[in-house]
């Protein structure tokens, strides 16, 4: 993709030369369409664009950070595949995810063996620096502390995520295939799940999706988490903790349902033909948009 030919200082490497620009996701998690046709980005409130690639900004770094970031994707990417963690690594045909008694941990959850993972920690953490250091409006959810944004700057730099428990993972995947669809990520708070199975402090965590696979990235800011959550955490253990659901009655599904009923009503005027955004809406999810379901996860 083509540079926007200013001159200015790299936000990763902090060295002065042409910006080019940075998808703040990888293009290849956020790719809806393989035939080069725009697509649809909306919001509650926030109009109908179209678009013809995923978000990047032409801001935030040079051709040397940018190599930096690609290089953490290409890996981070092929990691995400080889272990079947996002929809891009099935089989064309395949719309769910089968898995053998020897890979669950009972329940839902399954225990994925990573031999580098380290390798997605990092990942994770340049998604979290990228979309913090960026200046566009439709990442603007995430502000981080000043030390954060830059101990994570450091971190990507030197290609070396630190410690797991800085800024603990957590991996929710879902196991059916449904509808494809990008957002972009949000700051959100929960509380923490104590040794004893009860809840404790309140925590923040941003929230990404892409591809069918959720991370929450959490910022503990000098609070203690137990043993017992970060178990669960990638990369603590010899097996990974990743929670499985399937699509239907997903939070993902139930956003992209609150997302069309809220545009619907926004567009649609009685008596006149549908608006495009709410003719694009109704023919992407042909479901009704009033069922209902039970409480989604993730």
């Amino acid at each position: 993709m083509a540079s926007n030919n200013k001159d200015g200082i790299c936000a990763l490497t902090r060295t002065r030369g042409r910006y080019v620009a940075s998808h703040l996701i990888p293009r290849a998690l956020t790719r809806l369409s393989t035939v080069g046709e725009k697509f649809v980005e909306t919001g509650i409130g926030a109009g109908m664009k179209k678009r013809a690639d995923s978000w990047y900004d032409s801001s935030l770094c040079t051709r040397l950070g940018e190599d930096i970031l690609e290089d953490i994707d290409t890996k981070g990417i092929e990691e995400l595949r080889r272990h079947r963690l996002v929809w891009s690594g099935w089989s064309a045909d395949e719309t769910h995810l089968k898995l053998s008694a020897a890979d669950l941990g009972g329940g839902a959850i399954r225990l994925l063996k990573l031999q580098s993972p380290e390798v997605l920690r990092l990942f994770f953490l340049s998604l979290l620096w990228r979309a913090a250091a960026s200046t566009r409006p439709e990442f603007s959810d995430i502000v981080l502390l000043k030390d954060e944004l830059e101990d994570l700057r450091v971190r990507v730099l030197n290609k070396n995520p630190g410690r797991p428990e800085d800024y603990p993972i957590q991996l929710f995947q879902l196991t059916t295939r449904g509808t494809a669809h990008n957002r972009t990520p949000l700051l959100e708070r929960k509380p923490l799940v104590e040794d004893d199975g009860s809840h404790g402090e309140m925590i923040t965590y941003a929230r990404f999706y892409f591809d069918g696979l959720v991370s929450h990235i959490h910022l503990p800011r000098g609070q203690q988490i137990g043993d017992g959550y970060l178990k669960v955490c990638l990369g603590f253990q010899e097996a990974t903790a990743v929670f499985g659901h399937e699509f239907d009655h997903s939070r993902t599904e139930e956003n992209l349902r609150t997302m069309a009923r809220v545009v619907m009503r926004e567009q649609l005027v009685v008596d006149q033909p549908l608006q495009p955004i709410a003719s694009i809406v109704r023919g992407a999810w042909p479901r009704s948009l009033a069922n209902g379901g039970s409480k989604p996860s993730a």
